[in-house]
Order: C-alpha cells, then sequence, then structure tokens
C-alpha cells in the first residue's frame, strides 16, 4: 500500500510561486522577495504567529491572478492600471476559492492593492483595509519599483534614498506607522544580503513560518486541479488540455489496476504536468504556423521548467518524474533528457499516451482537432517506431475508443 502523501505547505506555496514568477519570463523572485519583505516587516511588528503564517502564504502566491494577464500586459502596468489590478486581485480570489486555505487569505488576495488614501481598485481607506494587506502592498511596491532597478549585487544601501522613497508614499499608498517600521528593517545589513538573489532561497528556508503546515493527498490534488486551470488559460488552444489529460489518465491508471492512492498521485501528475508552461510566451504557443528553431526550444523547455518547478517539494519526488517526463521517447529521442526505455517507468508513458492522444484531438492554432481513430492510427506509427510502448498502447485504445 502507497503511504499517503504529506507536503509542506510553505515549501509547496513557494515551488508554485516561481512558477508564476516566471510566467512570461516575468521577474523571477518577485514573490519570492516579497514574501521575505513582508516576513520582515511583520516580525518587526511583533505579530502572532497565525498572522506571519498569512502574511507569509498569501505574500507568495499574492499575484495568483495574475497569471492569465501576463500575456496581454506588462506586469508594472497592470500594477498602475486600476481596472487591472481590480481584476486580477478578484481573478485571484476566485481561484483562492478552490484552494484548501484559509478563508481570510481569500480577502488578503482581494485587497492587497488597496491604498492608504482610498484610491485603490476597491476603494477601502484606512485602517479599513486589513494589515495583512497593508504590510504586503508596501512589500509587494518596494519589491517592484524600488529594489528591482537595483540590479548590481555590490550595491551600497542608501538609506536617504529609501526614506525619500517612504516619505513619497506614506500616508497616500502606505500607512506612515508601517513606513516608519520598515524603515527600521531597511537599516539591518542582514536584509539586503538575504534579498540577493543568490540568498533568497536559503533565505526564506531559515524564516519561513509554519515550517509543520502540512497537506494531505486530497488538499494537494485541490490545489493542482486550480493550477491545471492556471496553465490552460495560457492559450484559447488549450483551455481543456490539462483536463482532459487527466481525466483519460483517471481512466487508463484504473484500469490498469493501480490502487487508488497511485491513481490519484497519476492524475495529480497529470494536472502539473505543463506547469512549465509559464515559462513560455503565448505569441509562441499559438502562433498558427511552424515554429522556427529557437521557438521549438523554447517550448522544450517547457518539461524541463516542471520538473525544476515541482522537485523543489519533499514529497513530489515521484509525481516530479512522471509530469516532467511526458516528452521523452522509449528510443531516446525524446526531450528534455533524451531518456530512454531503460529509465522511462510506466507512470512516464500513462502520462505521455495521454498527452499525445488529447494533443492529437484537440484544435490547434495550425489543425483542426483529429477523431480518436485518426489519432490512434498516428500513436500505432509513433510506437512502431519506437517511441511509445506497443504494449500499453493496446490497453489504452480500451480505454479512449
Amino acid at each position: 500500500m502507497e503511504q499517503k502523501l504529506r507536503i509542506r505547505l510553505g515549501q509547496l506555496l513557494s515551488s508554485f510561486s516561481f512558477a508564476l514568477d516566471v510566467a512570461e519570463n516575468r521577474y523571477y523572485n518577485h514573490s519570492r522577495r516579497t514574501a521575505y519583505i513582508a516576513n520582515c516587516i511583520a516580525e518587526e511588528m511583533e505579530l502572532d504567529k497565525e498572522d506571519l503564517i498569512d502574511i507569509y502564504y498569501t505574500s507568495l502566491i499574492h499575484d495568483i491572478g495574475m497569471a492569465g494577464y501576463l500575456s496581454r500586459h506588462n506586469v508594472e502596468r497592470i500594477h498602475f492600471d486600476k481596472e487591472l489590478k481590480r481584476d486580477h486581485c478578484y481573478t485571484g480570489y476566485k481561484i483562492l476559492e478552490k484552494l484548501p486555505l484559509k478563508d481570510r487569505m481569500k480577502e488578503y488576495i482581494l485587497y492587497h492593492h488597496e491604498e492608504w488614501q482610498g484610491t485603490g481598485p476597491f476603494g477601502l481607506k484606512g485602517e479599513k483595509i486589513p494589515l495583512v494587506c497593508q504590510i504586503i502592498s508596501l512589500a509587494d511596491y518596494f519589491e517592484l519599483f524600488f529594489l528591482r532597478r537595483i540590479e548590481d549585487e555590490s550595491y551600497i544601501v542608501n538609506l536617504d534614498q529609501i526614506s525619500r522613497w517612504l516619505e513619497a508614499n506614506k500616508n497616500k499608498r502606505f500607512n506612515e506607522d508601517i513606513c516608519q517600521v520598515f524603515y527600521e528593517v531597511t537599516k539591518k545589513e542582514k536584509f539586503w544580503f538575504d534579498l540577493r538573489s543568490t540568498n533568497i532561497e536559503q533565505a526564506l528556508r531559515d524564516i519561513e513560518p509554519g515550517k509543520n503546515v502540512c497537506i494531505d493527498m486530497d488538499d494537494l490534488f485541490k490545489i493542482s486541479e486550480a493550477f491545471a486551470m492556471l496553465i490552460d488559460s495560457k492559450s484559447r488552444f488549450t483551455y481543456e488540455h490539462t483536463k482532459g489529460i487527466s481525466e483519460i489518465v483517471g481512466n487508463f491508471a484504473s484500469y490498469l489496476g493501480y490502487n487508488p492512492i497511485m491513481v490519484k498521485k497519476l492524475v495529480i501528475a497529470a494536472n502539473l504536468h505543463d506547469i512549465g508552461k509559464f515559462v513560455i510566451p503565448s505569441e509562441i504557443l499559438e502562433k498558427p504556423g511552424k515554429l522556427d528553431y529557437k521557438e521549438f526550444q523554447r517550448i522544450k523547455s517547457h518539461a524541463y521548467y516542471t520538473k525544476l518547478i515541482l522537485k523543489q517539494v519533499e514529497g513530489l519526488e515521484d509525481i516530479a518524474e512522471w509530469a516532467g517526463n511526458h516528452h521523452e521517447k522509449l528510443n531516446g529521442t525524446g526531450y528534455p533528457e533524451k531518456l530512454d526505455w531503460q529509465r522511462i517507468s510506466r507512470e512516464d508513458q500513462i502520462i505521455t499516451l495521454a498527452d499525445v492522444f488529447q494533443a492529437l484531438t484537440e484544435d490547434r492554432p495550425y489543425r483542426e482537432g483529429m477523431t480518436p481513430r485518426k489519432a490512434m492510427d498516428i500513436m500505432e506509427d509513433m510506437a512502431g517506431k519506437g517511441d511509445i510502448c506497443k504494449e500499453m498502447l493496446s490497453h489504452f485504445k480500451q480505454v479512449v475508443l
């Protein structure tokens, strides 16, 4: 019997924050650095443990509602455009309804762009803005509009420059008291060293509140479903791609006799198999013609990033393999690792067969979807070339035809 899964929630959210940050080649580590800054402010204010946990988790996924906007708008424009801010905050709020997180975290996501003077997207003013939202808002804007402009890691902290930035924003965008607390934080050399790109991951491991907060298989499944929707929203041509694959994988794994826990793990892998597509620009995913060499290399990178993202989470090692190997071929001609039949598992093949079949039968920018029978003819040709397993394909037919 497979052991039940126990995953550290903070580690999982940190991993997924990386996925969100690389969407459209957006700035790496924005969410992680925002979480670090917000945690420093909260600790300086001596907030209680539950607030520290909420601030940390919410900061990691504060832009979860932005994923669908990055293909159409510059990230900085989203932070200035009131309507776009409202839309992505509300989208994030709705996504969190599907996640096994505290209800108040939905509110924090919804209001994380409110401004002290009442000019935010929902018009909350002053103390009516939840304190957690006020802290995350300052951390988010500081990272985006001040810290990010300092690209040289040898930068010498200029406290006068920071003071002027805070002075320009206090009692307008931010609460004056929180500005003062944050200014005290910036006086600490450790704060600046920790924020360097080479140090931020270790810094977060050191300060992570709620390290013992874990989720079980059912909660992981719900989170994977929510991220599957975000992944598919990258392109109108893949709107239900992951959903279709997950249904096929669930049915196929059950047909093959896997126990219920393994079936659920395989479906989770299917839900997350394309999480690396956050890295791929939408214009490549939706290109109507043939991809050129550079574009195809970009496409290939998504499988690499899928495994990279998921392997950051202890306990997801096997799921990361199954999800990340869906473009490998038994004859060693797949990507990105050129694995062959000796290193490709049966579980890898389950995801691969479902992915190929779903891709062939759904509409794409350059062609209409094929009939299931036509798709199967192509897959049989692939099996003849040694790309996929003939024996498994014969079982797969029984499930999809």
